[in-house]
């Protein structure tokens, strides 16, 4: 597996990038008390980032205090593909969801 570089600090989110409902499932969604959440960015590093400020209560347990960036045991799932590449981008048309890495069973 390929290492991929966690997005840099407190980077300020891009005012042009795209306004997402953020999809929230599993323990970020029960932390979050919501099922999606509001947030902008271009990039996940900046959707990250934008979701540490709007759900405060992912911070620590699911989310990087710094940047936003999910904790070891969480991905992105854009477009219906898995990622933990911060330069993945997204538009006001994708769909991000925010979901456990982890499959049990």
């Amino acid at each position: 597996m390929t290492a991929v570089p966690m997005p840099p600090e407190e980077k300020p989110a891009r005012p042009d990038g795209a306004e997402i409902q953020l999809e929230l499932f599993g323990v970020p969604r029960v932390l979050a008390r919501q099922e999606a959440v509001g947030v902008r960015g271009a990039t996940l590093a900046e959707l990250g980032l934008s979701l540490r400020h709007a759900c405060p209560a992912l911070v620590g347990t699911v989310l990087h205090a710094a940047n936003g960036w999910p904790l070891d045991g969480y991905i992105f799932v854009v477009d219906e593909r898995f990622t933990r590449d911060p330069s993945t981008p997204v538009t006001a048309d994708s769909t991000v969801l925010l979901v456990s890495s982890a499959a049990g069973g």
